[in-house]
């Protein structure tokens, strides 16, 4: 990143000499110019404007990348490192940001940077969006921004553009636990079913080595065991 950001502002402020350079050529002011003047295009009273470039991360997770263009370097010799210009990056990254500073912001920039820095803590998340009135009426582009970062999952109605994310996080609690609920009730069946099907197997076992060790008929074996009329029918296809 800090090379991405010094290639692009670097292209910014060559394209600021060349605005200028054109502006003085159709302009025909570079008369009475010295020869590097003209030859450049850029006068000595000419001059740039700050080109200030912000990073910013749509992620939970710590920023874990270089910050600047020496900490890509690793391990340098300082007399070489004094002569090569750093370059940091702006960064702002929702990990890093203090609650207290969140106030700063003056858009929904806010919203959308505390959602992310607590998207993976669902209590703390909770107690963000309802202490803060710009959740109530977020916009379909910022939901559009937490769904494709963090996967949010939130659900906006179509030809609805503002959602109240309170609710839509009760709504998807809501679902969570009734999805919860059913899978529960899935593995309780399927616990069920694979215990039944142990206990007719071991059944059939037993009465398959009453058949072959006693000599006795598969009718005689079940009723030594005491096997029920629902359980007959069940091992029929088994035994014959």
């Amino acid at each position: 990143m800090p090379v991405k950001n010094m290639v692009y502002d670097a292209l910014q402020y060559a394209k600021q000499v060349s605005i200028a350079a054109a502006s003085h050529k159709r302009s025909g002011d570079y008369r009475g110019a010295d020869g590097d003047e003209y030859l450049s295009g850029f006068m000595k009273q000419d001059r740039l404007l700050p080109v200030v470039t912000l990073v910013v991360c749509f992620n939970a997770e710590e920023w874990d990348g270089p910050m600047s263009i020496h900490e890509m370097f690793g391990e340098q010799d300082a007399r070489i490192l004094a002569l090569v210009p750093d370059y940091k990056i702006n960064l702002v990254a929702p990990a890093s940001i203090k609650d207290s500073d969140f106030g700063k912001f003056r858009t929904s920039l806010k919203e959308v940077l505390s959602f992310i820095k607590y998207s993976q803590d669902a209590d703390r998340l909770g107690e963000v969006v309802e202490a803060d009135e710009g959740f109530r009426h977020l916009g379909r582009t910022e939901v559009d921004v937490l769904n494709a970062c963090v996967g949010a999952n939130l659900e906006m109605e179509k030809g609805r553009e503002v959602i109240d994310v309170c609710l839509a996080l009760e709504e998807m609690k809501r679902r969570a636990a009734e999805k919860e609920r059913i899978a529960a009730g899935k593995a309780v069946e399927a616990e069920r079913a694979a215990a039944e099907k142990n206990r007719i197997s071991t059944l059939l076992k037993n009465i398959q080595n009453l058949m072959e060790k006693a000599g006795w008929s598969a009718e005689h074996s079940m009723d030594m065991l005491e096997v029920s009329e629902g359980d007959r029918k069940a091992l029929q296809p088994f035994i014959g």
